[in-house]
């Protein structure tokens, strides 16, 4: 009895001792970790926990065997139950019992449980890449000649995941290793079956037979049923075998077989007995619109063998409304006079008639007729005109070259720059680019003119008005008018000339008040040099 008593106290001062501690002798994964202490129990767990992401788990089919780790697999140890389990090993012991499992624990070790976790998905995911899963292949539509057939579906094969999860928590936790799992080979059938495809086939085949009639507006064309057939694939979705259209292909031989029917235009401001019209712009219409893939995709699905589709519409640079807005209302500019005509919101210079510089005076003046300059823009005579050719209508006449009288290709077309010239010095337009002759005639205003070369000089000036400038020109057999058509805005005039020496040259600078729509008036010059009389330069 006295034996009994001394016994039972030992135990109370072993028990006592062993609090948050693993009780004696007890082993996890058969490593021994009775007495530890929780934290030192948790570094043992998180060791063990390491051990089996690594290690093997085999696969065994009847064709083969497969080894994954068991990390793949989705396989991982609850560090956090586990703990609990070792550390409360005695916790299902009644009192009266536990004094006779601590003396035994002195003879066996008790293993404490391991928890583990399976993650379904990883599981899956690893056995079908380390069988190299076959997914069953779906039959599909081909163009074969004159037809639509089939090239046949097959099965497929995969690991059978059932059981699998079962067989893997069972060895690990009862530490088993390697870690074996059963399973079987499963055949994967097609969704689709050939016939069903077979079956589509031919329908499609029959539909197809008319080819595409493809209709926009009064314009008609017929798509031939091998191109439509090309087209056409297919897909499976929802169990079920369903048409498709290449509509990138089939967008495209329908804007072959309709090309574009308008180019979009442009506004224009043109001059109607003496007064400005707005010619209105007008869209452009080309094949396709943003919808016609899926019209031709529903179409073709259907089985129709015609589709309505519409012109995609192209907006013209400038429109009505962007031509409206400009204002160009009225000539501009001021009156004053030369060579004893007055110069209404105009200019005009004269010349003898049938001339060869007239040809090419009159020829220039056509091709700058209508020209429209915004606000902002520069107009460049060169730009517009180009380099005078005879392929444009210009002939040889006067010119002067380096100082030299020659018969060049569009002579005489100074007469034109000089009277622009002075249309831009009288409307109060700042000038960019230009030169004046290198000797004098009558028949420019003195200091204030221009001449043309190619490519240079050139004739600049700019629209610094908030409203559109047309230009517009006439002629006669004996003189050249340039009108600018805008909303009067500014206006210039001459309010000052001076002369000066420069080696074998006279210097002219003439001073232009120009008038403001404010009431305020600013000035500036421009300038002229003119070689004596047999002179070459300066």
């Amino acid at each position: 009895m006295l034996l009994i008593v001394l016994l039972v106290a030992v135990w109370g001062v072993d028990d006592a001792a062993a609090n948050q501690r693993v009780p004696r002798n007890v082993t996890l994964a058969g490593r021994d970790v009775g007495k530890l202490p929780a934290d030192q129990l948790a570094v043992v767990v998180r060791d063990i926990a390491t051990h089996y992401k690594t290690t093997t788990v085999e696969i065994r089919t009847t064709e083969r065997t497969f080894e994954v780790s068991g990390g793949d697999l989705g396989l991982a140890l609850d560090e956090e139950a586990t703990t609990r389990s070792a550390l409360n090993m005695n916790e299902g012991i009644s009192w009266w019992s536990r004094p006779g499992t601590w003396l035994g624990s002195f003879l066996d070790q008790r293993p404490a449980p391991l928890h583990f976790t399976l993650d379904s998905r990883a599981m899956e995911a690893a056995l079908a890449s380390a069988a190299g899963d076959a997914a069953a292949t779906e039959p599909r539509l081909v163009t074969a000649g004159n037809s639509i057939t089939i090239i046949s579906g097959s099965p497929g094969t995969r690991i059978s995941s059932k059981g699998v999860a079962e067989q893997i928590l069972e060895r690990a936790e009862s530490g088993e290793e390697p870690i074996v799992v059963n399973t079987e080979v499963e055949t994967t059938k097609p969704a689709v079956s050939d016939d069903e495809a077979k079956a589509l086939a031919a329908q499609l085949t029959a539909s197809t037979n008319p080819g595409l009639t493809v209709r926009s507006g009064d314009q008609i064309a017929t798509i031939a049923p091998e191109t439509v057939r090309s087209w056409i694939g297919s897909r499976v979705a929802g169990g079920r075998i369903e048409p498709t259209v290449d509509t990138a292909a089939a967008v495209e031989a329908v804007k072959a077989a309709l090309p574009v029917t308008a180019d979009p235009a442009d506004a224009r401001i043109t001059l109607e007995n003496g007064a400005p019209r707005v010619i209105p712009s007008s869209e452009g219409k080309i094949c396709c619109a943003a919808d016609t893939d899926d019209r031709i995709l529903a179409t073709i699905i259907s089985g129709v063998p015609e589709v309505e589709i519409d012109m995609e519409s192209i907006q013209p640079d400038f429109t009505t409304a962007d031509a409206e807005a400009l204002k160009v209302v009225e000539p501009v500019g001021t009156t004053t006079e030369w060579k004893g005509q007055p110069q209404v919101k105009s200019f005009t210079t004269y010349f003898e008639a049938g001339q060869p510089r007239v040809t090419n005076i009159h020829r220039i003046a056509d091709l700058v007729r209508g020209t429209l300059v915004k606000p902002g823009e520069t107009f460049s005579m060169n730009a517009v005109v180009g380099q005078r050719t005879r392929e444009k209508g210009f002939v040889e006449a006067g010119a002067i070259a380096n100082g030299v009288h020659v018969e060049e290709v569009g002579g005489g077309v100074s007469q034109f720059a000089t009277t622009m010239f002075n249309a831009a010095f009288f409307a109060g337009l700042p000038f960019g680019e230009y030169q004046a002759h290198s000797e004098h005639f009558s028949r420019y205003p003195f200091g204030r003119e221009a001449t043309m070369g190619w490519q240079h000089p050139d004739l600049q000036w700019k629209n610094d008005t908030p409203y559109g400038i047309l230009i517009w020109t006439s002629h006669t057999a004996t003189s050249v008018t340039v009108q600018f058509w805008s909303t009067q805005y500014a206006w210039g005039e001459q309010t000052g000339q001076s002369t000066g020496r420069s080696g074998n040259c006279t210097t002219v600078t003439t001073q232009r008040t120009i008038h403001h729509p404010d009431g305020s008036t600013s000035t500036d010059t421009v300038g002229a040099r003119y070689r004596d009389r047999g002179a070459t330069r300066c």
